[in-house]
């Protein structure tokens, strides 16, 4: 009984000292008032807000926070001033010019965050945020004339969740939470599209013959689409699906020519996945894999650290190069041939005397994305797409009839976003015909894209809109 009456006395000690720095929205404005009167006998509160931070403490649990931010104005001047309040203290002070905002009646607010924390528990079951704005957060502006105090955490769904009150007399303004809409896997065909795993933020879509694997997050927040993770495999072209097993969330997967499943996640690689066995480890990093490229005869490139690990006997042994600017993609040829695209939009190819650089044709031409298909390279460009063989050194221009800003590559095949991803395109890799467009993704948030067979395969993200919400 002593040893527990001990412990628990030591654990609230520690709770005590690491939210003791922690308070609530009006007492941080009484700090910040007593500044902004000593910088203008005059000035007007305007709107106050709570910051994310990693200090430990309640993380607003209790209506409290560490770190909040506040502006003053002086009426009928352009004056203005950001206080910063950290633990009590007063960390930012930084007057300007700006117009007028709406000043807050601050001496008819009854309610604290506190207060409306409770309430929000209370009527919606509020929880706090986890992926972003962690912990319960809060603002005070003033709108159409009245103080309103907002609290942000999570529902009971863990979506993101916004609920307003009047800070006078409590009452609820709005209640709003982000739900999803969209997201899923589309099978296109002639005619026909068809949605299968609605809701879910399909991440990626490998298909080869009637093998098909997807990836993803089957409960995916607006914040985090690593919630659920899953790959799944189909035999049958996706009429029936077996869960894979996998040590972390997988973020790429294809099949070898012998159709042999590899699937990438955060620090590994691995090999011969089955729905079975989960296959064999090939690579593991001390850090994340940043980026990941393989040919038809599956040579594979990472890069990792600002190191490129790479294979041309399909993982039994490794060589590592380290690359000379930061890299922005890597790819491998059939030859085994490394090419990188810098964060400077350079291209470079590794020979035996280093890393050259490719000039590109037009001088004045910005390379946006490429792709190394067997042993030719595609650059996306704002004058459209090029083509040069590696060996032999020739470019070759392909008319586009909109700008291609991002390439998706699946064996043989290439595939091209237009600006925003309203449209994905089919680029043929073995002639400079004029590429076609295949999907019109304005409604869609398309992750990724695949096809087998007279069938497109497009993984797609839902979206998220504020909807109203109503009490439990």
């Amino acid at each position: 009984m002593l040893v527990i009456f001990l412990v628990i006395v030591n654990l609230i000690g520690r709770e005590a000292i690491a939210s003791d720095g922690e308070i609530t929205l009006k007492e941080a404005v009484n700090i910040g008032f007593q500044r902004a009167k000593e910088w203008n006998v005059n000035a007007k509160l305007t709107r106050v807000n709570s910051v994310d931070e990693t200090m430990g403490g309640s993380r607003g649990e209790t209506g409290k926070r560490f770190n909040w931010f506040m502006t003053f104005v002086v009426p009928g001047t352009d004056d203005y001033v950001l206080i910063g309040i950290s633990e009590k203290k007063i960390t930012l002070f930084s007057p300007s010019k700006q117009s007028q905002d709406p000043i807050i009646p601050y001496d008819e607010i009854k309610f604290d965050s506190s207060d409306v924390l409770q309430l929000a528990k209370d009527k919606y079951g509020l929880k706090q945020g986890k992926d972003w704005a962690t912990g319960y957060h809060f603002t005070l502006d003033s709108i159409e004339g009245k103080p309103i105090l907002t609290v942000v955490g999570n529902d009971r769904d863990n979506r993101f969740t916004r609920i307003s009150f009047n800070a006078k007399n409590g009452e609820i303004v709005s209640a709003v939470h982000k739900l999803p809409y969209g997201g899923g896997l589309i099978s296109k065909r002639i005619g026909t599209d068809t949605v299968t795993k609605r809701g879910m933020a399909i991440m990626g879509v490998v298909a080869r013959n009637n093998n098909l694997v997807v990836w993803g997050d089957k409960k995916p927040t607006q914040f985090s689409t690593t919630k659920q993770s899953f790959i799944e495999l189909s035999h049958n072209n996706g009429e029936t699906w077996t869960e894979l097993q996998a040590n972390n969330y997988v973020t790429h997967a294809w099949f070898n020519k012998n159709d042999q499943l590899y699937a990438a996640t955060e620090k590994e690689l691995w090999a011969s996945i089955t729905s079975k066995s989960k296959g064999t480890k090939i690579l593991s990093l001390d850090h994340m894999i940043e980026y990941i490229d393989y040919s038809i005869n599956n040579h594979i490139a990472v890069i990792s650290n600002g190191n490129i690990y790479y294979t041309i006997n399909q993982g039994k042994s490794w060589e590592q190069t380290t690359v000379p600017q930061p890299f922005f993609v890597v790819q491998i040829s059939n030859n085994g041939d490394l090419v990188g695209l810098t964060e400077e939009r350079k291209i470079l190819q590794k020979t035996t005397d280093g890393w050259n650089e490719i000039t590109m044709p037009k001088s004045n031409d910005e390379p946006w994305d490429m792709k190394v298909i067997k042993n030719r390279l595609f650059i996306t460009t704002q004058s459209g797409i090029w083509t040069r063989d590696l060996q032999k050194g020739i470019w070759r221009n392909i008319r586009v009839e909109e700008e291609v800003v991002k390439f998706i590559k699946k064996g043989e095949e290439l595939f091209g976003y237009t600006n925003r991803g309203e449209a994905i395109y089919s680029i043929n890799t073995k002639d400079e015909k004029k590429p076609e467009k295949v999907f019109d993704a304005v409604d869609s948030i398309v992750q990724d894209v695949d096809i087998t067979g007279d069938t497109l395969w497009i993984a797609t993200i839902p979206d998220y809109t504020w909807e109203e919400m109503t009490i439990p």
